[in-house]
């Protein structure tokens, strides 16, 4: 837990300079969801950081490389499986949404 006294304390503009506003964002999810007070860990931060710029480099790599990536209908069995899958958690979604 952050504590002046501890010396571990950031304020929030010195945690977003730090880690980035998404960084804190993944790291004060990770913080703590139950009644007890919420525990910021920086290495969850830096990892947070990492696995954004993993992602986003994944992601760069996937644009400069579409026209290599399967096209066509979705004609296999996984494909129908993925699709049925989809379509049954957008009905749930839909479900939890309406009650």
């Amino acid at each position: 837990q952050m504590s002046k006294s501890t010396g571990n304390f950031l304020t929030l503009t010195q945690a977003v300079d730090k880690f980035s506003a998404d960084g804190m964002r993944l790291a004060l999810a990770d913080a703590g969801d139950t009644v007890e007070d919420a525990n910021f860990v920086e290495a969850m931060a830096d990892a947070g950081i990492l696995r954004l710029y993993t992602w986003v480099e994944w992601v760069k790599e996937m644009i400069a490389n579409r026209d290599s990536l399967r096209s066509g209908p979705a004609s296999t069995f996984n494909d129908r499986v993925f699709a049925s899958e989809m379509s049954a958690g957008i009905m749930k979604t839909e479900q939890n949404y309406e009650k």
